[in-house]
């Protein structure tokens, strides 16, 4: 265990900033989420489109940005602006995304071939603006100090300010609902206008309250990496696999259950009674913004005693103590048990998505010694890449997902032989999944002893180097 070690002011972020970066992560919380909160219920449940091919769709709209994504990295760690490297992305792309958040959910009333054809065109432009922003938003994060305790302060902020995020998410489904709306379809799309105003403010915050690194302080500053090389040095860096790798298990493994979520939700938790679905989805939100608020303090403080690693092992531990209540805790005698359920899933998810963060930080440090640039932009662009790819496989896995139950014809309700078995398979994914990615991260290698070791390296190279 480690002492309480003071952060050197030179070292220290001032709060002002940490709020301007953390207010940047609203919008990158919206932007995505708003689409993985409620399309399902919007595409799936309202409008009886076909689970299937919609999976189809959207995974091709993810493989659209992906394949942006590690130029994107490569381009904002090579731009020179009198703004910065990450700002004018930020800026001009958190406003691009935030006009077109109420224009994804404008379907028009055509046959179903053209309302995939709509949703393909409309949200793969997009996820690929939000590529744009988020990728350099990420990036300047991980550039904002060289300490290691002040890293993950600085993500807890970004996390707390996100919270407000979560808990507006939790109500999503329940707004569009609103009667005065006229329909879930009317609902989402005023939904998307509210949101879309808030994603550019925040945007225009990071902008206007964020300095960012000095060119000069990397080692090569002349001494560019090429492209396609930079992109080989970064995916085979054994620090950042293990991080990568764990957040990709997660991510499959409570993902591909989505679909098959959503239906166990509505027909068989709630019984098909959609608006009670939505408040115990609100109330449960709720709740679990509430544990996270508690979750993040406990992270932080273990991340400073014993490390980050076991900080991250803390709350994956918990997240798969969450899934191995599954089968009791969905229970359609006792529908608001599953909110214990939630609470456990986003108090582990929460936790260690902050370690993630900081963690990344340090790659960059050990990078940085490796090839000798500041190479944020392309961790975040292979860690965007990576998780894009994730969910091309989710989308894809979760269409599929209620047809190995047996629920083939999406114009009646599941019967209740098909939503056990959707039962049986939500939680057996989650297993698998939560517990390939705790078996990961004990090999992660960056203690903090080795972080602080890359830090004495870096200074004597760069004093050496004349760049300090």
């Amino acid at each position: 265990m480690h002492d309480n070690i003071a952060i050197p002011e030179k070292d220290r972020v001032p709060n002002a900033q940490k709020i301007c970066y953390g207010l940047g992560g609203l919008s990158d919380f919206f932007i995505p989420n708003i689409v993985q909160a409620l399309f399902i219920f919007v595409f799936a449940v309202e409008m009886r489109l076909d689970p299937l091919r919609l999976g189809f769709v959207l995974a091709a709209t993810k493989v659209v940005s992906a394949l942006a994504d590690p130029f994107v990295g490569v381009i904002s760690d090579k731009t020179r602006s009198r703004w910065g490297r990450r700002k004018p992305f930020i800026l001009i792309f958190g406003i691009v995304c935030g006009l077109m958040m109420p224009l994804v959910w404008m379907i028009p009333d055509v046959s179903e071939n053209m309302k995939f054809v709509y949703i393909f065109i409309t949200m793969s432009l997009y996820f690929f603006f939000h590529s744009l922003f988020s990728v350099p938003y990420k990036a300047l994060g991980f550039e904002l100090t060289s300490n290691y305790d002040e890293k993950t302060k600085v993500f807890a902020w970004k996390k707390y300010i996100e919270m407000i995020g979560f808990f507006m998410a939790a109500w999503f489904y329940w707004f569009t609902q609103r009667d005065v709306f006229g329909g879930v379809t009317n609902g989402v799309v005023v939904l998307g206008i509210i949101l879309g105003i808030i994603v550019i403010l925040c945007a225009f915050s990071v902008f206007k309250g964020n300095h960012e690194i000095v060119e000069k302080q990397a080692l090569n500053q002349d001494e560019k990496i090429p492209v396609f090389k930079a992109l080989k040095s970064t995916f085979s860096n054994k620090s950042f696999l293990c991080v990568q790798g764990a957040i990709l298990f997660v991510i499959l493994g409570m993902g591909v259950d989505a679909t098959i979520g959503g239906y166990l939700h509505v027909h068989y938790t709630c019984a098909g009674d959609d608006k009670f679905a939505s408040e115990v989805g609100g109330v449960g939100g709720t709740v679990s913004t509430i544990i996270i608020f508690i979750a993040l303090p406990v992270a932080v403080w273990i991340s400073r005693h014993w490390g980050k690693r076991e900080a991250a092992i803390m709350g994956v531990s918990v997240l798969f103590l969450g899934a191995l209540m599954i089968p009791w805790m969905m229970n359609p005698n006792y529908p608001w048990l599953i909110i214990v359920v939630w609470g456990l899933s986003q108090f582990g998810a929460q936790s260690s998505n902050l370690i993630y963060g900081s963690m990344m930080a340090d790659v960059c440090d050990e990078d940085e010694l490796i090839t000798g640039e500041r190479r944020e932009g392309s961790y975040a662009a292979a860690s965007s890449f990576m998780g894009k790819i994730a969910e091309v496989a989710v989308l894809l896995l979760s269409g599929l997902m209620p047809r190995l139950a047996g629920y083939t014809d999406t114009s009646v309700d599941p019967s209740l032989e098909q939503l056990q078995t959707m039962k049986t398979l939500l939680f057996s994914t989650d297993i698998i999944g939560i517990g390939a990615a705790l078996f990961l991260l004990f090999f992660y290698p960056l203690s903090r002893e080795k972080c602080d070791e890359i830090q004495d390296q870096l200074k004597a190279l760069k004093e050496e180097k004349g760049t300090e």
